[in-house]
């Protein structure tokens, strides 16, 4: 029995200390950051889509409350509500640490990332998988969407299609989360590479769903466009968000304990209402691009639905 309490000891400790938190933006954030997505797309399909020549379909525009609830989904499969294989497997889709390869350009494939992390001897769940989590998941919402040109009727793919889109809203906004993108995750870490583990992280993750925000000022100027290639765009976001780094930090004092209110602080107000933006921007433009790109997917004769 002994070692049995031992070995569960040992694996919540392994857990707990997985080289950044999984989670970013808790519930309230996500939920709205995916709702302000497809308003943002919305707007931008008041017009057919320039570049691929076609509104988006309505039933996307209509779907919030299945998108937004599923936003939340992929905080579930971390812990402390999943099991351990399902949480290690999870966890690394969340952040990534673009000091620990920012030498040069990355694979635009998975596994080929995977071998780069190791001929750098980088463990890929120290630095972490997300861009990879988001490229991937605009190009299954990419096929459902294929799917729906064929069978536009087609309930459950639409379903599908709403479900997809609420798990990449997910990964699209923990990519806006700066300390997502940083070896700097949770307090400015030593020569040695270690974290002190501040708890600036999970104020920073509460903050987004602190304050309400006006449809007005979120998507006001905001530009969203499919991306022209998906991967470098990605990563280019990754970029923007990193470079607020050193912002967060400027307002750690300010920042609020995770259960208490934000207050009407003009400085905090101000930031999370960019990253808001960023948010939605972001994640409308990838479901911009995965509309545009399932134009050209080519489903096999053998492929039937019905």
């Amino acid at each position: 029995m002994n070692h049995a309490k031992n070995a569960w000891a040992i694996l919540a400790a392994l857990i707990f200390l997985s080289p950044a938190g999984a989670r970013a933006w808790h519930g309230k954030g996500h939920d709205q950051a995916a709702r302000f997505a497809l308003a943002a797309m919305a707007r931008a399909a008041e017009e057919p889509n320039r570049t691929s020549g076609e509104a988006v379909p309505t039933f996307l525009l209509a779907g919030a409350d299945t998108v937004a609830h599923c936003s939340l989904d992929p905080d579930v499969f971390t812990r402390p509500i999943a099991p351990a294989a399902l949480h290690n497997a999870e966890s690394p889709e969340h952040y990534f640490d673009l000091e620990l390869l920012k030498d040069g350009n990355l694979p635009e494939l998975r596994y080929e990332y995977l071998d780069l992390c190791f001929r750098k001897a980088l463990k890929p769940a120290k630095a972490g998988l997300l861009p990879y989590a988001v490229t991937e998941w605009t190009q299954r919402l990419t096929v459902a969407l294929a799917e729906h040109r064929k069978w536009p009727e087609d309930k459950v793919i639409q379903q599908t299609c709403l479900v997809y889109a609420g798990l990449l809203a997910h990964y699209a906004a923990d990519l806006c989360q700066p300390l997502h993108t940083t070896i700097h995750y949770d307090g400015r870490v030593d020569p040695d590479g270690n974290s002190p583990r501040s708890g600036i992280h999970n104020k920073v993750d509460a903050l987004l769903g602190k304050f309400r925000y006006d449809e007005k000022d979120i998507l006001k100027d905001l530009k969203v466009a499919p991306a022209e290639k998906l991967f470098p765009a990605v990563m280019e976001q990754v970029g923007r968000s990193n470079s607020k780094v050193d912002r967060v930090y400027e307002l750690e004092k300010l920042l609020p304990d995770i259960e208490s209110p934000a207050g009407d602080e003009p400085k905090l107000r101000e930031f999370t209402t960019e990253r808001m933006r960023a948010c939605a921007g972001f994640t409308a433009s990838l479901y911009l691009t995965a509309w545009r790109d399932s134009g050209n997917v080519k489903l096999p004769d053998w492929h039937k639905r019905k």
